[in-house]
């Protein structure tokens, strides 16, 4: 018994040195193979990766802020209001559905006049609506082409020199890109 007892502690013992002398072994190949390598500062430039060339800052966030806001204004010489009724009088309180109304907006695509809008805002071809502009200018204005299916019309007021819409290629229109309705209620 005492024999195996002392077998059993010699294995432990011999075990330990041989996991001891390997560790020691590895440690030194580790410290002689990376002692030799020399990290020096001018060796390394940073550049920017593709992910941090749009990176969001201050700086860059008060310039978008500021072109939007200027295109928003600049844009918004360019929306008309649009109603059926010339007046809507003194009243709030109106038998008129919102069909007969008409009450809604538009954009000025050419300087002389013409109107992109809904039918069911302006009505259908031929009808007349009341065009306010920006500035406060009321025009008289008669639908030329309408379609019911798309909801769209053509409006046209007889003006000269009006700020007008650079429409863009739809073509061109991304996913996930921003988008601004412009609304003003104090036309009417």
């Amino acid at each position: 018994m005492k024999r195996r007892k002392k077998s059993s502690n010699l294995k432990k013992v011999l075990t330990t040195f041989i996991i001891l002398i390997t560790i020691w072994i590895l440690g030194f190949y580790f410290y002689i193979t990376y002692q030799k390598i020399e990290i020096e500062d001018n060796q390394y430039t940073t550049s920017k990766l593709q992910s941090t060339i749009g990176a969001q800052t201050v700086e860059n966030t008060e310039e978008k802020s500021e072109t939007i806001a200027d295109m928003l204004e600049e844009t918004t010489q360019k929306v008309v209001g649009i109603s059926k009724l010339k007046s809507a009088g003194n009243s709030i309180l109106s038998k008129s559905t919102e069909n007969e109304l008409g009450l809604g907006t538009g954009f000025i695509v050419t300087e002389d006049g013409y109107i992109v809008s809904n039918e069911h805002v302006t009505g259908g071809k031929y009808s007349k609506c009341y065009i306010t502009l920006e500035n406060g200018s009321n025009y008289e204005g008669t639908v030329v082409w309408s379609d019911c299916d798309l909801d769209l019309s053509i409006t046209k007021i007889e003006a000269k020199n009006l700020p007008y819409v650079n429409l863009g290629d739809s073509s061109q229109i991304r996913v996930g890109q921003a988008v601004y309705a412009i609304r003003k209620s104090h036309w009417f």
